[in-house]
């Protein structure tokens, strides 16, 4: 059995209490960093899984390690054979081959075996960053994470065939240099995934390459392929997808307000008003819009032709609001607070409360089930049902 020293643990005293603080606890990716590796005879690319625990390649092409201090600047930190790059974190990182029109340089895919499989229908955070390298002739996206329920071992150094679990939001061209960016993604388990691997999962005709300028005063020989460093891989249990926000500009959309408009005909029954009239919400919202405050003062009408009916109030949240919920008291409950808003509206209006019943579904009611923002916007609304 190999005994790992690893100089990416030799830390000053100030910087350990730093580094202990900000750690994941909870992350499920055993040495996620890289950090816990024998570099003592590290001096080239392709020596990863020989020196370093837990990783190894999905395929038969070999990963590469790099560290601070090593006398082959090859495997070298911040100056190595790709470029010039700081850890993101610790001392190491690693680096892969996201794409690449040399065959001499196949792609490259990191896998590991989770801590523990992941529970079913619980909500996680993938996360790790990653730095174009400054010798990448190309940037490009699709780099992403695959989380699977078995070991994957490819037996050549072809493009791993896989969907991605998790890319960035946009799936956009990953192309800083000078710093590091992080991909993150939510995923909900299954109950049977044990293995993450990371890599480019775009097959060569779906990728969007970019080219690269190589930076001034940058020295080597450009590659033709897009290589990334990688740094901090992060799988980790969480309650709502606002903890999985890679930066700010990557948050939950709040602005969306599904754009249903009820054209009345005369033909129209109240009942048919009534079920199709609806009122919309932007993300974690309880007031209603100027389209929603005319569904409402349509339905005042029909109660003031009708005095002796009432009209059920019902108010829902999207999944991703009902989460929030659950880490933050002020948004719990937001159903019944929008019912209770558009009670209020109706007072406005000329009915009275006494007319109108207020109910919520919160999230257990949804119009869509589909993951996608527009079908979240359907789910974020107050019905009505007649009481005759």
């Amino acid at each position: 059995m190999k005994t790992f020293i690893s100089k990416c643990l030799i830390l000053s005293a100030a910087f350990a209490v730093v580094f202990t603080a900000t750690a994941q606890e909870d992350n499920l990716v055993p040495n996620g960093s890289f950090e816990n590796s024998d570099l003592r005879k590290l001096k080239s690319q392709g020596q990863l899984e020989e020196f370093t625990e837990n990783w190894f390649s999905a395929t038969e092409a070999a990963l590469d390690l790099y560290a601070e201090g090593m006398k082959s600047e090859k495997v070298n930190i911040p100056n190595n054979v790709y470029g010039k790059q700081d850890a993101a974190d610790g001392l190491c990182y690693a680096g892969f081959r996201a794409f690449s029109k040399d065959p001499k340089l196949p792609r490259t895919y990191f896998e590991v075996e989770l801590a523990t499989e992941l529970e079913k229908n619980q909500l996680y955070c993938v996360s790790f960053d990653i730095s174009l390298s400054d010798l990448s002739r190309y940037g490009v996206n699709g780099v992403g994470a695959f989380l699977s329920d078995r070991k994957i071992e490819q037996g050549n150094t072809g493009i791993l065939n896989r969907d991605a679990s998790v890319l960035h939001k946009s799936d956009k061209v990953m192309s800083l240099q000078d710093g590091w960016e992080t991909v993150c993604g939510t995923f909900i388990g299954t109950g049977e995934e044990e293995y993450i691997i990371v890599g480019g999962f775009h097959k060569d005709n779906e990728v969007e390459d970019e080219k690269m300028k190589k930076p001034q005063g940058m020295t080597g020989v450009v590659k033709n392929h897009a290589y990334y460093y990688l740094d901090n891989v992060k799988v980790s249990p969480i309650e709502a997808k606002s903890q999985c926000a890679c930066s700010a500009a990557d948050e939950v959309r709040t602005d969306l307000v599904y754009g249903s408009s009820v054209v009345l005909s005369e033909s129209m029954t109240p009942d048919d008003i009534v079920s199709i009239s609806a009122v919309y919400y932007a993300f974690l919202k309880r007031r209603p819009t100027g389209a929603g405050s005319s569904a409402v003062a349509n339905l005042a009408n029909i109660l003031k032709e009708n005095p002796t009916w009432k009209l059920r109030v019902i108010g829902h949240t999207d999944e991703d609001e009902f989460n929030e919920g659950k880490i933050n008291p002020r948004y719990r409950g937001l159903g019944e607070k929008r019912a209770n808003q558009v009670v209020v509206k109706f007072g406005e209006f000329g009915i009275e409360a006494s007319r109108l019943l207020m109910d919520t579904m919160e999230n257990s009611d949804p119009a869509s089930t589909r993951d996608t923002d527009i079908s979240r916007a359907k789910n974020r609304r107050v019905t009505f049902e007649l009481i005759k």
